[in-house]
């Protein structure tokens, strides 16, 4: 392979990681905040769902 080749494995590279940055954080924020949830309803317990999550409210 010549290194003309290298160059475009290399940009084809960083614009294929670019690309996939913004993908995987649209994927994984909402699945960081939905594991959060669950985990503090099931805290909580079962009736929190229907309560609203309000802690400090009674």
């Amino acid at each position: 392979m010549d290194n003309a080749a290298y160059g475009y494995l290399a940009l084809f590279l960083w614009f294929g990681i670019a690309a996939a940055i913004p993908v995987l954080l649209a994927l994984g924020i909402p699945a960081i905040v939905m594991t959060r949830r669950v985990r503090q309803q099931e805290r909580l317990g079962h009736d929190a769902v229907y309560r609203g999550l309000k802690v400090g409210e009674q």
